[in-house]
Formats: structure tokens, sequence, C-alpha cells
């Protein structure tokens, strides 16, 4: 079965949402901050960058990463379960991609979980490689503390 890659639009802003909720780990603190609002924003602020592949994957990215005008932000890939290991993310990176590129963007930034295997794997394949790392130290304030 192929599943055709598109750019994403408004009516499929509850799918991606959905989807989201079930391919990432949405208790993980304070990094992953997955909302309706997130998914939103990047359509409405960067739209030429969000592609959905139906209703199992999507890609959304951000024309900038921070204050680096040179370097897109490919902030979001997601492709549901049962669809895993079929390319898809790899699709969907690569049409980011050419965007970035018509863009004249200089790099690409893709953040991964250090413990997402498959798609540290993944993002080598294309070319990627790992930069600065950064660990967040976290402490949960379930009492004042004195």
């Amino acid at each position: 079965m192929t599943i055709s890659i598109r750019p994403m639009s408004v009516d499929d802003l509850a799918q991606v949402y959905k989807l989201g909720l079930r391919c990432y780990e949405v208790q993980d603190r304070p990094y992953n901050y997955w909302s309706v609002r997130e998914v939103a924003d990047h359509l409405e602020t960067h739209p030429q960058l969000c592609y959905f592949g139906e209703v199992v994957a999507f890609a959304l990215g951000k024309k900038s990463y921070e204050v680096l005008e040179s370097t897109g932000h490919l902030e979001w890939v997601a492709v549901a379960p049962e669809y895993r290991r079929q390319g898809l993310s790899s699709r969907l990176m690569e049409t980011l991609l050419q965007v970035y590129w018509d863009l004249g963007k200089a790099w690409v930034v893709a953040d991964v979980s250090s413990v997402n295997f498959a798609s540290r794997g993944m993002a080598r394949k294309l070319g990627f490689r790992e930069g600065i790392s950064v660990t967040f130290f976290v402490k949960e304030l379930s009492q004042p503390q004195v």
C-alpha cells in the first residue's frame, strides 16, 4: 500500500494531533510539549513545512532554528506504529529537506530523543550527524523547597 504525502491542511489538524499522542511520550518533561496549539502554530506560521501522509504520518518544521536564520528546524515527524519501517519517515524528511533547500537554508536541525534508536539511525541514513548535545536536568517539586 502506497501512502501519499501532501501538504497539510487545517482539516488534518485533529488527526495530526491524535497521531502525535499515539507516537510521542507526552509525559516526558520538560522537553515534550505536544499540544493542539503546537500543531496549529506550525500550520499557521510555517504551512510550507507541514506535510501529511494520509492518517498515518506527518512532519512539521519551522523556517529557522532559534535565532539561526540559515538553519531550518525539522521538529516533529511521526508515523503510526503499524505503518513504521515502510520508509514513510524518510519520505517525509526528504520532502522537508527539499523545501529547506528551496528556501535557501544552509543547515537543518532535527532533534531526536537519545533513546529513539530507530529515528537516530534514520537521521544518520539521511546524512544528519549528531551535533551539540544538551542534557536536561529535571527536579520535580512535590513539596515546598527549603
